[in-house]
């Protein structure tokens, strides 16, 4: 595992600030921002979420960082070892959390009456509770006044809060805004604020349903790292808080488990659906979406620690390009392996295999699973399946341990080594750390018979950047204990985060570093195959890649099977289902064919390499990476201190120009490309493979 923590400090040896210039210009902040709302109410500018941006968010910033920077350069303030600011007492510096809401359809009286904003405005930020729990006697200090609209604008101070808002009675819209200094969750107080002000109209106004939508910004000088609510950050702030570009968001579950954060929502995107399609469809008026109820379900996603998991909208493509390509790579799998998978649905799609006899499944946390049960009871739903449970994971042919993945591999497949004090454990040797370090790198660990068909890794993204993903991946002495678990015609398939784009540099050099180390160590254990490959229909915000290795270079003819096979092979392979419907809703023949040659931006990303790999010589520009200049035209690396010269006889045209090759003139080509990861040898030559 990598550390890459280092103690650094900012310089303040030039700067005279004190403590109480600190102090006041966080009060000067706080104070900004009461000024800009009332200036606001007093002008009567606030109309809608834009313009109350335009208002004071600018001016705000601006002043924030000025104090930002007061801050950190003061004598009293320092920089630690894991980005945190700190106050000269050692106290962390807050960042200011914003929540604005819009709410549509809402009774006109209540929006023209100041009392009952007032009386919703103190429940909504409940300051009842605020007084129960600190002791306080503190109230809501509120004014209100009539806007030229004929509405009502009001802002709500307490300590750590405010809140304001802006009515328009006629048109039954109400904007508000809550911001916060304290370290709360303002997305908690969605639903409060939907009960409080969301009074429906009367039905002699035929108005619909009230609607409601709203954002949340984390605003100010802030470091990731100390964020109390580090859900705030990542995909689920960055790409559904922060924007109003969802009809629904709505908070399904949160769960904090001793490991990670799980936090559920259901999403309803326009594009894609509405909420009056969503409440038709549960209706029996004989429209398309009662009939198709099916289609207009929100879009359900998980993610952990602000990470998205996974989406209901595309859970059958995630998961069944996940699972299936290594399934039919390998041919008639008996025993599986998945590293963990908490949701169940991968679990779910190996199941539906005829050939399976065993799956351990190796969860470390027990809560994901439950809560997965509960509120993502699809992707665990076995019940169709003739032969299984109503729950993938009460299968007969399942075990789920809920252990750590990586000890429970070393601890059953740690590779032979000769030490005096290690025990028998199975057929070999179990060594500590230390010897097996001390002993690096070996041999002969391809003669350990596994027991795995097929090892499935459904863990944590290897881009994520995060601590225990270092811990999961740098430990190479698991990564080996996975080979080690495989037979000897043995599959690995792992997903590997976002797909590479066409002006990414090579992963060595961005921040993708850790899938770059996962290849380079995979390749070193003796995998004679390696296919990566894309899904863009995940439901994610880019396309998802994966990883499929074979330990015998025999899988080439499974993986390589035209459209008309593979289809074949999933007729006789799948389970029938009980409602007769096809096992699969995404992977076929089609979608095999379409993996089986990677995306041109694995190769590009390959060849940017600062060492340009031979093959790709013969294919790009050679790039001089000390100045940076892209240099000649298909030249064959000659000229370049970091391009290497390629033999003729390997050169991609000149291999593989005579499409006529036997059997064992085609492996004696093909030798110097296989056994590590080369998208230029697999882009090119697949067809021949057939």
């Amino acid at each position: 595992m990598l550390k890459r923590n280092s103690d650094q400090k900012l310089k303040d040896d030039n700067y005279g600030l004190n403590e109480s210039w600190a102090e006041s210009c966080a009060m000067f902040s706080t104070i900004f921002i009461l000024a800009a709302f009332l200036t606001a109410i007093l002008l009567g500018l606030f109309v809608g979420i834009g313009v109350h941006y335009v208002l004071f968010i600018d001016d705000l910033n601006e002043t924030l960082n000025v104090c930002h920077t007061s801050v950190i350069d003061s004598k009293n303030f320092s920089y630690d070892s894991s980005d945190n600011y700190k106050h000269g007492n050692g106290s962390k510096i807050s960042s200011i959390r914003q929540l604005s809401i819009d709410l549509k359809n809402v009774s006109p009286s209540f929006l023209k009456s100041e009392k009952r904003l007032v009386e919703a405005m103190n429940n909504a930020i409940g300051v009842d509770d605020f007084q129960k729990f600190t002791g306080s006697s503190h109230n809501l200090i509120s004014n209100c006044h009539q806007s030229p609209s004929k509405g009502v604008s009001c802002v709500g101070v307490m300590p750590e809060k405010t809140i304001a808002l802006t009515t328009w009675p006629n048109d039954g819209v109400i904007s508000l805004f809550i911001i916060s200094t304290d370290s709360s969750d303002l997305t908690d107080y969605v639903d409060d604020v939907k009960g409080y002000f969301g009074i429906p109209a009367d039905s002699t106004l035929r108005w619909e349903n009230v609607q409601m939508m709203w954002t949340h910004h984390i605003l100010g000088s802030y470091s990731k790292k100390n964020l109390t609510n580090i859900e705030l950050e990542g995909d689920i702030q960055d790409f559904y808080f922060k924007f109003l570009t969802h009809e629904l968001k709505k908070k399904v579950a949160s769960v904090q488990t001793k490991f990670q954060k799980i936090d559920v929502y259901d999403f309803i995107d326009p594009k894609i659906n509405t909420i009056g399609s969503l409440e038709r469809s549960v209706t029996n008026d004989g429209s398309y979406e009662s009939l198709h109820p099916e289609f207009f379900k929100p879009n359900r996603i998980v993610f952990l620690d602000g990470v998205q998991q996974s989406t209901s909208i595309g859970d059958a493509q995630y998961h069944e390009a996940l699972v299936h390509p290594a399934m039919f790579t390998h041919g008639a799998p008996k025993r599986v392996a998945i590293i963990g998978g908490g949701e169940g649905a991968t679990l779910r799609e190996v199941l539906k295999h005829q050939s399976v006899d065993y799956v351990a499944m190796i969860e470390i946390d027990e809560i994901m699973v439950n809560a997965s049960k509960e509120h993502l009871p699809s992707w665990s739903d076995c019940s169709d399946l003739i032969g299984s449970s109503e729950s993938c994971m009460d299968d007969p042919r399942a075990d789920v341990y809920y252990e750590d993945a990586m000890r429970w591999f070393i601890d059953r497949f740690s590779p032979e080594c000769d030490c005096s004090s290690g025990q028998e454990h199975r057929h070999f040797c179990e060594c500590d750390d230390e010897t097996y370090d001390s002993q690096l790198p070996k041999d002969g660990h391809e003669t350990i018979q596994g027991e795995f068909d097929v090892v499935i890794m459904d863990a944590l993204d290897p881009t994520d950047d995060n601590a225990f993903t270092e811990y999961l991946y740098y430990n190479d002495r698991f990564l080996e204990s996975m080979f080690d678990s495989l037979t000897e015609n043995g599959v690995i398939i792992m997903q590997l985060g976002d797909a590479p784009f066409p002006l990414d540099v090579n992963d060595e050099i961005n921040g993708f570093h850790t899938r770059a180390n996962v290849i380079r160590v995979l390749e070193r254990y003796g995998f004679e195959s390696f296919h990566a490959y894309d899904e863009g229909n995940c439901g994610f915000y880019s396309p998802w890649s994966y990883l499929l290795l074979c330990k015998n270079s025999s899988c080439h003819d499974n993986f390589y099977m035209n459209e008309a096979q593979v289809n074949i092979a999933i007729h006789n392979q799948m389970i029938s289902t009980k409602s007769g419907r096809h096992p699969l809703k995404f992977f076929d023949g089609a979608t095999l064919a379409r993996y089986q040659v990677p995306e041109k931006s694995w190769e590009q990303t390959y060849c940017r390499h600062t060492d340009m790999p031979m093959e790709c010589s013969s294919i790009y520009d050679a790039i001089d990476f000390k100045s940076g200049q892209q240099v000649g035209t298909k030249i064959q690396g000659s000229k370049f201190h970091n391009v290497q010269k390629m033999p003729e006889e390997f050169m991609v045209e000149k291999a593989f120009s005579d499409i006529i090759l036997s059997n064992k003139e085609l492996k004696e080509k093909t030798k110097p490309y296989l056994g590590k990861y080369d998208p230029v040898f697999a882009r090119h030559i697949p067809h021949l493979l057939q």
